[in-house]
């Protein structure tokens, strides 16, 4: 056996030694993507609602808040889908992973989806539970 073939197994040995074959980091850090594509999204959309309601300013308040509502839509419809779509690649992996026997990586991105979808649940779940006109 050669040095360089030595030296080859030793890199491989070393690389697997820092990211361990079903590492729950890796499920965690997939499974984050879709709140991370979210948040652009709604930045994005926030962004372009402001330069909207800017380019309109002189035709008046009820031009401006159709606008506005126009893009706000459109930035929910496309956020919706993006992040359903982020979900079901993320939930593609998770069923490779466990196909493949790497049931760590599995759970964690399981985990880590969960509480993305808490994350976005929560402020909803608060805003239909606490009265908004609290009785004097």
């Amino acid at each position: 056996m050669s040095t360089h073939a030595m030296n080859e197994t030793d890199g491989e040995a070393q690389e697997h030694a820092t990211m361990p074959k079903g590492s729950g980091w890796r499920g965690v850090l997939v499974s984050i993507i879709p709140l991370g594509l979210l948040a652009g999204i709604v930045v994005i959309t926030l962004l372009v609602t402001a330069l909207v309601r800017q380019l309109v300013a002189g035709s008046g308040f009820f031009v401006q808040q159709q606008s506005a509502l126009v893009v706000l839509i459109v930035g929910l419809v496309l956020a919706i889908v993006v992040f359903a779509l982020a979900s079901w690649r993320v939930l593609r992996h998770v069923k490779i992973w466990q196909r493949d026997g790497t049931t760590t990586q599995a759970n964690a991105a399981l985990w880590a989806l969960t509480a993305t979808t808490l994350i976005i649940v929560l402020p909803v779940l608060l805003a239909l539970i606490l009265p908004q006109h609290p009785a004097p």
